[in-house]
């Protein structure tokens, strides 16, 4: 199942977990102008709400990648812990856009300002430029009662 930028207003990322980051550039040398940002993310497609405070959830890994990327900046910071703290998942709290009315990238076609904000580590952000995205499912969704998969189940796809 793959979605678009079309898609947008009916999908939510919200705590989604993104275990990777990618930047596919390309080389213009060989007449490749690819710019595109890939997350690795398990990606919530039902929330499944229980009668006494529990949930199930319905979660696929999925490839999410944004095109015609610019201006990227990352700022996750899992805090200062003198060494003793270990990595924990990254969280979305949601996805925003705001079309960027004077842009100089895609003049046949609108252009965004994209901000991933994030719940975990908290107040960190993905900010960027982009054309629009498309959302890959990898596999079919599982049934669990976490909001992301284990390294157990990512390993299966």
């Amino acid at each position: 199942m793959a979605h678009t930028d079309v898609d947008f207003d009916r999908l939510s990322w919200h705590d989604c977990h993104i275990w990777g980051i990618a930047v596919r550039a390309g080389d213009p040398a060989e007449g490749d102008w690819t710019s595109d940002l890939a997350l690795d993310i398990d990606y919530i497609l039902e929330w499944i709400c229980g009668t006494r405070g529990g949930g199930q959830f319905r979660v696929a890994p999925a490839t999410l990648v944004f095109h015609e990327v610019t201006d990227l900046r990352i700022d996750i910071d899992w805090g200062r812990s003198d060494f003793r703290q270990a990595l924990h998942p990254v969280s979305i709290a949601g996805v925003e856009r705001a079309r960027i009315q004077d842009q100089k990238v895609q003049l046949d076609r609108p252009y965004y300002s994209w901000t991933i904000r994030l719940n975990w580590p908290a107040g960190g952000t993905v900010a960027f430029g982009a054309r629009g995205f498309t959302q890959t499912l990898r596999a079919d969704p599982v049934l669990t009662s976490s909001q992301r998969l284990s390294q157990a189940q990512r390993a299966r796809v």
